[in-house]
């Protein structure tokens, strides 16, 4: 018997990048807990910054909140994210 799940496209792009993050960390050479700080996708930052996708993308643009792009995907530091929590 074989059993499916219904994922939001959404859901399934925040996995692929997650995963494709995470390789990249590893084949950059980063070891376990030499660095804590965490890439958020695009939606975690969203999330925790309490804002939409537009408004987020234009902080981005405008230079208020830094952003790491690893290939085409676009990530947020976490330590970054709470920083300008902090700050705001």
């Amino acid at each position: 018997m074989k059993t499916f799940c219904l994922i939001e496209p959404e859901k399934v792009e925040e996995m692929v990048e997650g995963a494709v993050a995470r390789a990249f960390a590893r084949f950059s050479g980063e070891k376990p807990g030499e660095k804590d700080d965490r890439l958020l996708t695009t939606n975690e930052a969203c999330r925790m910054l309490r804002v939409t996708r537009q408004t987020l993308h234009r902080w981005k643009t405008e230079g208020i909140i830094p952003h790491v792009r690893i290939g085409a995907s676009i990530r947020y530091k976490e330590s970054d994210v709470m920083k300008f929590i902090e700050d705001k």
